[in-house]
């Protein structure tokens, strides 16, 4: 699949925001190129926000024990979270018939399995520094997040 200069210029500067701690970088740039392709704005926002969302409360979850308050809640919303970025990357994935991308892409994050679910986390960790990008940039917040504790 063809990235074009813009996308590749911008996973390149998530990359230097991130600190060189993005995951899957170039699974980034095929998700955002193919949005790029559709014009569809609000799928690439939905799956930067799901994501985001995804890597928050996975890293609440990290903290906490089986059977402490809010527990219970946190599994369903990480499982609410990972199905709405995994939907967004389906929705994504209709824009190309290039079977190698399709079928990489149903084996690393849309299988049912744990290693998928593995790989939808570290999806959603990349996802969470474009998210703290997006917000600095609107909200001129000069202190990045701390995205990987």
């Amino acid at each position: 699949m063809d990235i074009s200069e813009d996308t590749l210029a911008v996973v390149a500067y998530l990359q230097q925001f991130s600190g060189n701690n993005l995951r899957k970088p170039d699974d980034m740039a095929i998700v955002l190129e193919l949005c790029a392709q559709q014009q569809d704005a609000a799928l690439a926002q939905q799956i930067i926000t799901s994501g985001a969302a995804l890597w928050r409360v996975y890293r609440t979850l990290r903290r906490l024990r089986r059977g402490d308050e809010g527990y219970r809640q946190l599994e369903d919303e990480f499982t609410l979270q990972a199905n709405h970025l995994r939907t967004g990357l389906a929705v994504a994935l209709e824009a190309t018939d290039e079977v190698g991308i399709l079928e990489r892409f149903q084996a690393v994050y849309l299988e049912l399995t744990t290693g998928a679910l593995r790989n939808v986390v570290d999806f959603a960790h990349d996802f969470s520094y474009l998210k703290q990008l997006q917000n600095q940039q609107r909200w001129g917040n000069d202190s990045p997040l701390d995205t990987d504790q």
